[in-house]
This record gives C-alpha cells, sequence and structure tokens, in this order.
C-alpha cells in the first residue's frame, strides 16, 4: 500500500519523503502485521429510543481506532477548488486528525479535533485557527453540566445539547440519527445560537462511515473519502497532540469562515 502511494510518478523525491513520513507517523512501522478487523453487520434497532440511547450511539461507538488513507475535494458556494490526498486517523474517544497533501507532498492544510480544541492549521500562510472546546464526540457523550433532549424531526432522531436554560443561545451541539439504526449521520455545532459547523457522515461499513462532509457557514464545504480503512490497530498517541503554535499567526475560527480563501 506505502508503495503504491510513494511511487515515482506521483510526486518528486522530496514529496516522496514528506509523504511518506506522514504515513509512517500515521500507519505504523510497515513491518508491522496489519490487523483486518471486519465489520460487524447492523441489524435495526427496535427498542424504545431515548436520550440516553441517543447519546450512547453517537459517533463511531465501539470502534477504538481507525486510520485510512483519504481523498478530499474542497468546495465553495459548490463549486471545485481544490483537490487532495493525505491521511486520517481516529483515535477513541473524541480525537480526530486529519493532513492533506498538495503537490511534492508538501502539507497544504491540518484538521485536529478534540473534546477540548479544534484546529486548522494552513503551513504556506503560517496561520493556525482555533476554537477552544468545540463540544464535539465521536463517542457517547459524558453528563457533565450539559443539559440534553431529544426530539423527531422529519425522518431522523435529534439530540440537542445545552449549556444552560437558554434554548436559543445555549445550544451547543445538535446529533441527528436515522431511524433504523441510530446511525449518527450528522453532527451541527453551534456557536451564539447559530450553525457553525457541519459534519456529515454517509456510505457506512457497519458502523463507521467511509465518506464524510464538512461544511462551514461560510459556503466552504470538504468531502472526504476514507480509503483503505484499518479499525482497531495502533496509533501513536503524540499524532493527536495539539498542533504547535510557534510562530505562526493565531487566530480564532470564526475568521476562518469569514476569510477562508479557496485552496488551490
Amino acid at each position: 500500500m506505502i508503495k503504491r502511494f510513494l511511487s515515482p510518478q506521483r510526486s518528486g523525491v522530496s514529496g516522496m519523503i514528506l509523504f511518506g513520513a506522514c504515513l509512517v507517523v500515521l500507519l505504523g512501522s510497515s513491518c508491522a502485521k496489519r490487523e483486518v478487523v471486519r465489520q460487524p453487520e447492523l441489524e435495526p434497532y427496535t427498542g424504545p429510543v431515548t436520550v440516553e440511547v441517543l447519546k450512547n450511539s453517537i459517533g463511531f461507538r465501539d470502534i477504538k481506532t481507525i486510520k485510512a488513507l483519504t481523498a478530499a475535494e474542497i468546495y465553495k458556494n459548490g463549486e471545485p477548488v481544490g483537490s487532495f490526498s493525505g491521511v486520517f486517523g481516529y483515535q477513541a474517544p473524541d480525537s480526530l486528525r486529519t493532513s492533506f497533501f498538495g503537490p511534492f507532498g508538501l502539507t497544504v492544510m491540518e484538521v485536529l479535533i478534540t473534546r477540548e480544541l479544534l484546529q486548522v492549521s494552513l503551513p504556506s500562510k503560517n496561520i493556525l485557527y482555533q476554537m477552544q472546546s468545540p463540544g464535539i464526540s465521536f463517542s457517547s457523550l459524558a453528563n457533565g453540566r450539559v443539559r440534553y433532549e431529544m426530539q423527531e424531526e422529519d425522518d431522523l432522531y435529534a439530540l440537542y445539547a445545552y449549556n444552560g436554560t437558554d434554548r436559543t443561545a445555549g445550544l451547543v451541539i445538535k446529533h441527528l440519527f436515522d431511524r433504523t439504526y441510530l446511525l449518527n449521520r450528522r453532527i451541527i455545532v453551534y456557536q451564539d445560537g447559530r450553525e457553525a459547523v457541519m459534519i456529515g457522515f454517509d456510505r457506512f461499513n457497519g458502523k463507521v462511515p467511509e465518506k464524510m462532509k464538512v461544511s462551514f457557514n461560510n459556503g466552504m464545504d470538504m468531502e472526504m473519502e476514507l480509503r483503505e480503512a484499518e479499525y482497531d490497530t495502533d496509533i501513536p498517541e503524540a499524532y493527536f497532540n495539539e498542533i504547535e503554535q510557534q510562530d505562526k499567526k493565531i487566530l480564532p475560527l470564526q475568521e476562518l469562515l469569514r476569510r477562508f480563501e479557496p485552496l488551490r
């Protein structure tokens, strides 16, 4: 697998080294035995649907790790503006990181999502956008001080999470589930009562989606497909460390939503 993606036809020598280094960091030693985990077939959910049932249906459920190669398309107001290859890593309960590469294997964007932090790094611009405590979860939610409510929305179940009693300004996140399997189809993050980021999941392999779409409220969308995915295998914990600030210009995520320029 790695040999195919590092073939001379795909990049120059420097690109091979950089891309190869990223793959080694994420996928681990190429000498390690590859563990293939077959995802169990889903069965329709037939029990009562409650807040607790939906909380335990969030995200990737029992999956401990996912690592995969990715292919991504970037759109601005529905028009394609760029395409990239990259690597994707997830570690339970709430850590996800994706790196995208441009010509010659250079990193053009990194996205880190944890329960404490959401970061988007654009190395070519030396800019790091971030949001503290986005509240995004890919596993069942802890109770904490957040208040949860559920309701039916068209052909989906919706789980709302609120800070405090204000049903508008206090809304921080909403999860949407299909009625048949209770698969978590969308995660919507709110800021000041307004939708800021939507993460959609599609083409499920058992409980795990192989296609994702991240939409920002400025008309920018990123569609990402997972390829050659491996489940419940080792990923170095350092891969999910906070993206270092160093000499980067640090801006709030809202600036990205307002000013994001198409990647070319």
